[in-house]
């Protein structure tokens, strides 16, 4: 393509897919407004060279060597050893708080106060002081000297036992539904109608790599390597709450190049991030302050639980009339203080010709927060809604997918719908009989997915800065940091697309302050918010070679292309590494933004108010097969089958590997997580992996993925996010498929073997 050829105004673009499924192309023309000096957009045309292909992660080899450095990898001469003291009690009020005898400890060089007397205890475990010392033995010594004092209130940690919860009864909520004459009227009328309650268990965080840090101070300014999803979000949090000591934004910079996973539970630096930061200073060296795994579970906050109900009616062709749903998110001491955090999501998309109602209400609980975890509240919402789905489909006599397909408004899934079941063997398997009185049963669910109701197409601002190295390396950096999702191996293949160079001549950093802002790896906007500044920085740093390249050949700038690994004229085409030579000892340096979404036009050119691309979500489904022990009532999953978009695919390995994790996450979910409580001390009781289980190596089944690229046109690449949409559906098509197999529907998870046995036993009795 020609190097840094300004685009015009008016880019008649084609948006959508080829066909899938047997089904029709989707295909669409759109204008499109880029902005001023931005890359030309890329559309459904548009041959990829890198882009879509099977790249393997460039930084896999440093991690599965260990060269990779993780912030718990970090050490300095002279490194002290951090640790957080934690309340005993659930609920009540710290009344003292002696550290004297700690202080005096041997080896130890900092103790300090994290909760001032009189203020309030949340949950076991909220953080009172914070030690530092030459190593974890002394430090855990000194611990045991600090003597704190409480004035402990009554508690609850289920949030069902909260005043605010419905009664529930034998698994059901009994409090009566409040009138509604549309709704009512509809169910009335519906020739099928349905009532059901579904509950969900609160979810752990069990991240690879735990929270906190190592901090470094040089005078005021700060170094702090952090596990943390947000870079720039804890360079913010730290200066503001450090501000007494002189310390700003520009004296704090913030390492993540390497980080162990977050879904969600590492937005901010936390209790524990500032407590390192606030150690380090007093000792006056560097500090590393990391969690052990029982604080990992118990102190940094959840998926919240869910208890659901849901009433519904179809009419005569199956089609959804009236759709009625009450939620209850079980937050921790956040539902207290803020009200908020445990929504239980719906899928929306099969209710667009119905009378619905929507109600949610959070119960708090002395526990620690609910706090985001991949696709929050949807993976407990699309559980209860799918399954639903499936018990009232098996009332009104259809098979789950016709029903699906009668109801589902989204066109994309359509296409997916019928994609995966042709390649699952939907029908033949969903046709297989059970030998009556056999010990092992199988069944086939299924169940959709998406993230939020109108998609996370990426936002500014945020900026990739490009080097161009005379012997032909190029660097591609940003801030942003990488928790294992591939952000790197993005920034690489987009790279190397836009300069028509071997991806190995590509360099991506990520995770360092000093570099280009990034957003928060959350909410699925890491990779559509920072893909078109990649391209747009690429393509600004090409621009500036190609005027050296035509200076030094002779001819117009203009009629330079690139790709192939060469830069030139048509008739006159120059090796990558050789035109490289011409930049000098100062690389060529060029710093790309992310603009705002395109604006679509009409055929006068005019812009359309409050228009949408082609697509302004992510759509999926999901099929599984499950194997179930009725003497036992053991649960295998046998086979997994996803099928999921995310605007243009850009590495490809990479998204499937973002979907299988989903997959198998959502099986742990389904069948094994649960946090377990003492009433009476307020303390989790399973706080390791030896008793909360989480799917293992033996637990998986065949796991197959088909990506679906779809040029989106929102923007000069037409990426969406991938985090969230793949782990919505998992959970209930293990469900589904239990129900299937079992004849009677498991509506609580985990499907643990005593709920299977106890509902085979009540459908004996009938």
């Amino acid at each position: 393509m020609n190097a840094g050829q300004p685009v015009p105004d008016g880019v008649e673009i084609t948006v959508g897919y080829r066909g899938i499924g047997g089904r029709p192309d989707r295909l669409e023309t759109r204008t499109v407004d880029p902005k001023e000096g931005d890359a030309p957009p890329w559309d459904a045309n548009t041959k990829h060279t890198f882009v879509g292909s099977d790249h393997d992660r460039v930084d896999g080899l440093a991690k599965a060597t260990g060269r990779a450095k993780y912030s718990y990898d970090m050490t300095f001469p002279g490194m002290l050893h951090g640790m957080v003291v934690r309340s005993t009690i659930a609920r009540g009020k710290l009344t003292a708080l002696d550290l004297d005898e700690a202080k005096q400890m041997p080896g130890i060089a900092a103790v300090i106060a994290l909760k001032e007397v009189g203020k309030r205890v949340r949950f076991v475990g909220d953080a009172i002081a914070a030690i530092a010392g030459v190593d974890h033995h002394r430090v855990r010594d000194a611990a045991e000297r600090i003597k704190a004092a409480y004035e402990a209130q009554e508690h609850v940690v289920d949030a069902l036992q909260s005043a605010e919860a419905p009664v529930v009864s034998g698994g059901v909520i009994e409090d009566p539904w409040p009138e509604h004459a549309d709704l009512d009227k509809a169910l009335a009328a519906a020739k099928t109608a349905h009532d059901a309650t579904y509950r969900t268990e609160v979810q752990t965080h069990s991240s690879l790599e735990t929270h906190g840090g190592v901090a470094k101070w040089t005078g005021n300014d700060l170094e702090m390597w952090c596990s943390t999803q947000a870079t720039f979000g804890v360079r913010g949090e730290l200066a503001e709450a450090l501000k007494e000591r002189g310390v700003k934004a520009a004296s704090v910079t913030v390492h993540a190049e390497f980080v162990g996973g977050g879904f969600g539970s590492k937005f901010g630096a936390g209790i524990e991030g500032l407590a390192c930061c606030l150690l380090a200073w007093e000792a006056k060296a560097p500090v590393k302050l990391m969690l052990d795994r029982f604080e990992e579970h118990t102190t940094t906050g959840n998926r919240p639980s869910a208890l659901i109900q849901i009433r519904a009616g179809v009419d005569a062709d199956g089609k959804l009339t009236a759709w009625d749903w009450r939620s209850f998110g079980g937050c921790g001491f956040n539902g207290r203080e803020r009200g908020s955090g445990g929504n239980a999501a719906m899928p929306d998309y099969y209710t667009r010709d119905a009378k619905v109602r929507r109600d949610h209400k959070d119960l708090a609980a002395d526990t620690d927060p609910a706090r985001p975890m991949r696709a929050p509240g949807h993976p407990q919402g699309w559980f209860g809604a799918e399954l639903f789905l499936d018990e009232l489909a098996a009332k009104a006599g259809l098979d789950p997918l016709e029903f699906r397909l009668r109801n589902d408004a989204e066109t994309i899934r359509q296409d997916q719908w019928r994609l995966g079941a042709e390649k699952f063997g939907w029908a033949a398997l969903r046709a297989r009989k059970n030998e009556a009185g056999a010990r092992f049963v199988r069944g086939t669910g299924l169940a959709s997915a998406r993230w939020g109701q109108n998609g996370n197409p990426g936002r500014p601002p945020h900026g990739i800065t490009c080097r161009i190295h005379q012997d032909g390396t190029v660097e591609s950096r940003t801030g942003a940091q990488d928790i294992g999702t591939g952000l790197k191996t993005v920034l690489t293949l987009l790279t190397a697309e836009e300069l028509g160079v071997d991806p190995r001549h590509v360099k991506a950093t990520a995770g360092h302050t000093s570099d280009p802002s990034g957003p928060a790896a959350g909410g699925s906007t890491t990779t559509p918010s920072l893909a078109p500044a990649v391209r747009h920085a690429a393509f600004l740093a090409k621009a500036q070679l190609a005027e050296l390249v035509g200076k030094h050949l002779g001819v117009d700038p203009a009629e330079i292309v690139c790709g192939g690994g060469t830069i030139g004229s048509a008739a006159k085409p120059m090796p990558w590494a050789e035109a490289c030579k011409l930049i000098g000892p100062n690389p060529i340096e060029a710093r790309g933004q992310r603009f705002a979404n395109y604006e679509q036009r009409d055929a006068d050119k005019k812009v359309i108010p409050a228009t949408r691309p082609f697509s302004s979500t992510q759509c999926g489904c999901q099929f599984a097969e499950v194997e179930v022990d009725t003497w036992t009532g053991l649960v295998r999953v046998v086979r997994m089958l996803g099928v999921q978009d995310c605007g243009l695919v850009i590495a490809k390995k990479l998204a499937e590997s973002q979907v299988l994790g989903a997959m198998i996450q959502g099986l742990s979910y389904a069948l094994h997580e649960q946090r377990i409580m003492d009433a009476t001390s307020g303390r989790m009781l399973n706080g390791d992996f030896l008793r909360y289980k989480i799917a293992g190596p033996r637990d998986l089944p065949e796991l197959e993925v088909v990506m679906h690229s779809i040029a989106n046109g929102h923007d000069n690449v037409s990426a969406s996010g991938l985090g969230e949409p793949p782990s919505v559906a998992a959970p209930a098509a293990v469900a589904n498929a239990v129900f299937h197999a079992i004849g009677v529907p498991i509506r609580h998870l985990p499907i643990t073997p005593d709920k299977v046995l106890a509902a085979l036993e009540a459908k004996k009795k009938g």
